[in-house]
């Protein structure tokens, strides 16, 4: 069971575009959305769970803001994998607002570790964003 960091935190929207990836969340079942940091993006580094906007139309998502120790990646990145989509090709340009924080950002000691603990993110996603 998640127990949030926060229940809720300032629901500002944002707009980012979309950037390609090294592909490391497809590789393991959850393929995300890299996003073009925002300039007036201030959130702390963690696991997020908001909204996401793409051609009107709003998802649930789960988000990462910071480095991925994992794949040793030290500089942040923002991405968003999209809960319930079925998107054939990434969209130019997304708005999305984040509702409540899950969790810090943790290192893994492997892949398997870091799926499991994504899955149950999504799980904590689905509750939040009831």
């Amino acid at each position: 069971m998640f127990r949030p960091i926060t229940t809720y935190i300032s629901r500002t929207t944002y707009t980012a575009c979309v950037i390609s990836g090294s592909q490391n969340g497809q590789k393991i079942g959850f393929p995300t959305l890299n996003l073009v940091i925002p300039k007036n993006f201030t959130e702390p580094h963690g696991i997020y769970a908001g909204w996401v906007y793409i051609n009107t139309v709003r998802y649930r998502g789960a988000f990462h803001y910071g480095p991925i120790p994992v794949f040793q990646k030290k500089d942040s990145s923002l991405e968003v994998f999209v809960l319930d989509a079925n998107l054939t090709s990434p969209p130019a340009q997304i708005s999305f607002e984040l509702v409540g924080k899950i969790r810090a950002i943790e290192n893994f000691t492997d892949t398997d570790a870091l799926k499991e603990q994504i899955t149950q993110d999504v799980s904590a996603v689905r509750i939040i964003l009831q």
